[in-house]
């Protein structure tokens, strides 16, 4: 039985990246190629399938109907390729993952998760720590094989992954709401508004886009780390502007329940870095492949 025909695999590879962020322009500075390089391999790429798989948009490109199913099925198919390749660079490692990320992080959305990943992996002991943000934005300590943080973090010794899209929405406890009239978002001034430190513009941004005009100071307290805020939330202290990542398992036991569906104020989602010359290199990447499936998993609001 004759080989089945593969497309470029250089063009499929950058196919995935343009796809996936909307953007030549974003799939360049990924691949730490040229524009036109992007371009000639999307081309190539189009000219072997035997149609156009792009519009080109004024803020990017956008996939065409055509290439709306076959972008899912490409994305898997590398990420497979990439996991096989791990294994196959470091087959049976058994050595510790030193996985760093911020408190709320690894309370809210690692450490739910984390038993999945050891049932799938076995053999690579995962060892969580945790660090504040400014420490991680340095780039953590020199025993971190995977940094895990909220946000894009550029630095000369990591590969950043972008492993899922967040916003952040309102949210209190059920007490809260039904003691009390919340029934848009201009409401929400009234009561005790929960802020994180190093993101006190978050509840202006959201009330903008809103359109709700706030004063210069937005009344309640400010916490060190996100996962505090969210607990003082569920304490009826007032209404938590949250990841919504961070709350699957407190709205699951209606802990917490979002005040309005609309409007998100996106954020740059959780991203994982790890150095590529590390001995744990071939681990790092399992992991990470395992954190963009549950990024691809992770559910929307109703």
């Amino acid at each position: 039985m004759a080989a089945p025909s593969l497309p470029p695999l250089k063009a499929l590879r950058v196919f995935e990246v343009a796809a996936r962020l909307r953007s030549f322009t974003a799939a360049a500075e990924e691949l730490s190629i040229t524009h036109s390089a992007v371009s000639q391999q999307i081309r190539i790429l189009e000219e072997y399938v035997g149609q156009p798989l792009f519009a080109r948009e004024a803020r990017g490109v956008a996939l065409l109907p055509c290439a709306q199913a076959y972008f899912p099925e490409v994305q898997a198919s590398l990420e497979r390729i990439a996991a096989a390749t791990a294994k196959l660079k470091s087959p049976g490692y058994g050595g510790a993952l030193r996985v760093s990320a911020t408190p709320s992080l690894t309370m809210k959305w690692l450490i739910p998760r984390l038993s999945a990943f050891q049932a799938l992996h076995p053999g690579i002991d995962v060892q969580l720590t945790t660090q504040g943000r400014p420490f991680l934005d340095r780039g953590g300590d020199a025993g971190s094989d995977v940094l895990v943080r909220l946000g894009y973090l550029a630095h000369p010794e990591f590969t950043c992954v972008h492993c899922l899209d967040d916003f952040h929405v309102p949210v209190a406890s059920p007490r809260f709401i039904e003691r009390n009239r919340l029934a848009a978002p201009a409401d929400c001034l009234g009561h005790p508004l929960l802020k994180v430190a190093g993101g006190m513009d978050h509840w202006p941004r959201w009330f903008a886009l809103a359109k709700v005009d706030v004063p210069a100071q937005l009344p309640g307290p400010v916490f060190d780390h996100q996962f505090l805020c969210m607990q003082a939330a569920m304490n009826e202290l007032g209404i938590a502007l949250a990841p919504w990542c961070l709350l699957d398992d407190d709205i699951r036991a209606d802990r917490l329940r979002p005040l309005f569906t609309l409007p998100q104020l996106p954020n740059a989602g959780i991203h994982a870095l790890y150095r590529p010359d590390s001995p744990a290199a071939a681990a790092a990447q399992l992991f990470i492949e395992w954190l963009r499936a549950q990024g691809r998993e992770a559910s929307q609001p109703a």
